[in-house]
């Protein structure tokens, strides 16, 4: 798809910021979607005090409200608007304010708005440059713009994520400690269990390629999740890369913005009774059992296939996968097309469904235990710090942590 036609069809219907001229050496642009945002500052001081990249860096604030909205929002927000006006930045910066319509407006139009003007604007001096995701409450690690420039420029990567760590200074340290914790068992059982793009998908850590922006369809307008969504389309097409040698520091605070979330969750969290609980790793056993004994070459034995599955995929299994099998010639197609069919979508519907069906959840303590016999280092700890140190240093090492 050409960036025209990205921009006629698919794109934000109006560019944000049409006078603006593009230096001819931009290669990267960091967009950040502030809404309601009292720590804008703070996280364009942390971009701030990054190492400059060879190439030069835009970053670009698109400050968003519903059209409808508080008289609170809409001071937060204009104090955010003159702020940036008189911030003295050692990269390009640029910014807009957008009243978005109310039934759409939330994080994933105000970053697809970003996102498509640095289409518009990479557009103009003919490069397919790297589009960074980035939040309004995030710091980063000095080495931040670096490391995506030496991956993106010199390794030719078309999409990825940069490893991050939740800021742990609050009054929420230990809520979003299990959170994180959370997160990181989810995305390690799903390796366990073979699935191949299985990485983790925190919006404020996205890093995608114009061209290859566009050929997934730009970014959703989801209020919540629009990361999910957008990168598990990504994923699957290849070239995608986790940059583990710097780190994205997304906030720890409460928040009732968004549906679900960190702040989400971390709220939810405060008001939660008893041990936190997580996905059975009895779904993940199963899904590996699944996931080893379909083949190209091989008919399908549902005899073999756990009941989770059986159940979940109903008699369609069976002729959805034969057909998938008549589809391709080898087993690298064959794969490629049945993760195309059981995709993370499909993956986490199943687990909701074994959770309600067949394998009720378990405490966070009890899956990382589980999740402790799997690895090849120790992670389980009494100390929940320690142990979230430890899952950060097994993800940091890579993909093959995991037996």
């Amino acid at each position: 798809m050409s960036a025209n036609l990205y921009l006629e069809r698919y794109a934000w219907k109006d560019s944000i910021l049409p006078e603006y001229i593009p230096k001819k050496d931009l290669k990267t642009i960091v967009v950040i979607p502030s809404f309601k945002e009292a720590q804008l500052l703070q996280a364009l001081d942390s971009l701030n005090n990054c190492d400059k990249p060879k190439e030069a860096v835009l970053i670009l604030v698109v400050i968003n409200e519903p059209a409808e909205t508080t008289t609170e929002i809409t001071a937060v927000n204009l104090e955010c608007l003159d702020s940036l006006k008189k911030y003295n930045s050692n990269y390009e910066l640029v910014f807009s304010y957008q009243k978005l319509p109310k039934k759409k407006a939330g994080v994933g139009l105000a970053r697809k708005i970003g996102m498509d003007e640095a289409v518009r604007i990479f557009e103009k001096i003919g490069e397919d440059g790297i589009i960074v995701c980035y939040d309004s409450d995030c710091l980063c690690a000095q080495n931040y713009l670096v490391e995506i420039e030496n991956h993106f420029l010199n390794l030719k990567a078309k999409a990825g994520i940069v490893f991050y760590e939740h800021q742990l200074s609050g009054a929420n340290k230990d809520l979003i400690i299990q959170y994180e914790s959370y997160l990181r068992y989810y995305i390690s059982a799903l390796r366990y269990a073979k699935y191949p793009h299985a990485h983790q998908t925190l919006g404020s850590c996205i890093i995608v390629r114009s061209s290859t922006y566009q050929k997934q369809g730009g970014m959703n307008t989801r209020q919540a999740g629009e990361d999910f969504y957008f990168l598990n389309k990504v994923i699957p097409h290849g070239g995608f890369v986790e940059i583990n040698t710097t780190t994205v520091y997304p906030s720890d605070r409460v928040s009732d913005r968004v549906p679900f979330g960190t702040g989400r969750a971390v709220e939810q969290l405060m008001h939660s009774q008893g041990s936190y609980e997580v996905y059975n790793p009895k779904s993940f056993e199963d899904l590996r059992k699944f996931f080893s004994g379909i083949e190209y070459d091989m008919e399908s034995d549902p005899a073999n296939v756990p009941d989770s599955i059986l159940d979940f995929l109903d008699i369609s299994m069976e002729d959805d996968v034969q057909e998938i099998r008549r589809q391709t010639t080898t087993q690298q197609a064959f794969e490629k097309r049945f993760f195309g069919w059981f995709n993370a979508f499909k993956i986490l519907k199943y687990v909701h469904f074994a959770r309600d069906n067949h394998y009720p959840n378990v405490t966070l303590t009890e899956a990382l235990l589980w999740l402790d016999s799997k690895t090849e280092n120790r992670i389980f700890s009494e100390n929940p710090e320690t142990q979230l140190a430890n899952l950060r240093n097994m993800d940091r090492q890579g993909l093959d942590q995991i037996k």
